[in-house]
């Protein structure tokens, strides 16, 4: 009907490409609020965008903006898919492993034989009588072989930590991946990779990435090779190590080599090592290689606690490195629900002030 059409719109001469109404409401256009949006917030926008500073300033603000909003806000950008995706490991609290001593085989000694009774001489001849025989020597008899037992948590064939990385104690600044795979020839190889995210990014540019490889027996992870490329804002470094079992020596990038000790692992597997070690003793004694030289550490077993993360309360069991006054420190975190593994790893600088953490947010293996 005519009485509903729309009054038609005309082209604004000053203002190209643009279209009005031939009826505006000049109440609408004058009101207070409007002027008041003008002056207040318009205008100045207006203003500051024809000067160069202030178009920089708008563009810094908003990309503070868009970061604050990704790095704390909800999830809205999705991680890159997973080479191969693992389900989730339920949680199930298991006893400590511990080492089991075996009894020393005992002796056994052969019954000695009874004496032999002579007969009875005759009335006129005296013969010789026969001597009883020497008692039997003792003889050991050895036990039965023993199999090798296996360790009370054995390592998953595929497992997949991924941890959230924090400056100090509660400031996020990346995200840690390790992956654990074993093949079945029981040789494995395990990987991390490191980097910054967010805001930290903008600051500092930090890329970590981290190889293990070697076998894998009944005491474990045996390592063979191990390195290590960190890409900082000053360039690449890179640093390895090669584990000479027959030769009982250590190999360094750098040319230098030293006696290799019994039991020795490298920065990466010693974290998936303690699964396979006796939990049951106060202090354990562990040789950690960094790429660069090798170190001794003792850790101490504390007692069961809990500890807040993303999966909610876990139960753990801490590690506390033993250190001198003026050493850099560390703690460690095994999940007793979650098959041992490291659920948080916090380093402390030389005056005992936390320096970085790690803390676990998702789990995830596979037997097959």
């Amino acid at each position: 009907m005519a009485g509903d059409e729309k009054p038609p719109a005309v082209q604004d001469g000053h203002h190209r490409c643009q279209w009005r109404s031939i009826n505006p409401d000049p109440e609408r256009a004058n009101s207070p609020a409007v002027n008041t949006l003008r002056q207040k917030f318009i205008r100045p926008v207006q203003r500051a965008l024809k000067r160069p500073a202030g178009r920089i300033a708008l563009a810094i603000g908003l990309s503070l903006l868009i970061h604050t909003v990704l790095l704390f806000g909800p999830n809205l950008i999705q991680l890159a898919p997973r080479e191969v995706e693992l389900p989730p490991l339920q949680a199930k609290l298991e006893p400590l492993p511990a080492i089991k001593k075996v009894a020393p085989p005992k002796k056994r000694a052969l019954p000695k034989p009874k004496p032999v009774t002579p007969p009875a001489p005759p009335e006129k001849a005296v013969e010789p009588v026969e001597a009883p025989a020497p008692p039997a020597e003792e003889v050991v008899v050895a036990p039965p072989p023993v199999e090798e037992e296996k360790p009370a948590h054995p390592l998953p064939k595929h497992a997949q930590l991924t941890f959230i990385a924090y400056k100090g104690a509660s400031f996020a600044v990346g995200e840690a991946r390790y992956r654990l795979d074993i093949d079945d020839e029981k040789h494995y190889t395990l990987q991390v990779g490191m980097n910054t995210t967010g805001i930290a990014s903008l600051f500092k540019t930090f890329e970590l990435s981290q190889k293990s490889s070697g076998n894998v027996s009944a005491q474990g992870l045996q390592p063979l090779y191990f390195i290590e490329n960190k890409k900082i804002s000053s360039g690449n470094q890179t640093l390895n190590a090669s584990f000479d079992w027959q030769n009982r020596k250590l190999n360094f990038s750098s040319g230098n080599s030293i006696p290799l000790p019994d039991h020795a692992q490298d920065i990466l597997s010693f974290l998936f090592q303690f699964s396979q070690m006796a939990l049951d003793e106060s202090v354990l004694d562990v040789h950690v290689s960094n790429g660069r030289k090798l170190e001794s550490y003792q850790l101490e077993v504390g007692s069961e606690e809990e500890i807040e993360t993303r999966l909610g309360k876990l139960r753990v069991l801490p590690l506390h490195k033993v250190r001198a006054p003026g050493e850099e420190g560390m703690d460690i975190w095994l999940g007793l629900e979650y098959r041992l593994l490291p659920v948080q790893i916090r380093q402390f600088d030389k005056n005992g002030d936390i320096i970085a953490q790690m803390r676990i947010s998702d789990i995830r293996v596979s037997e097959e």
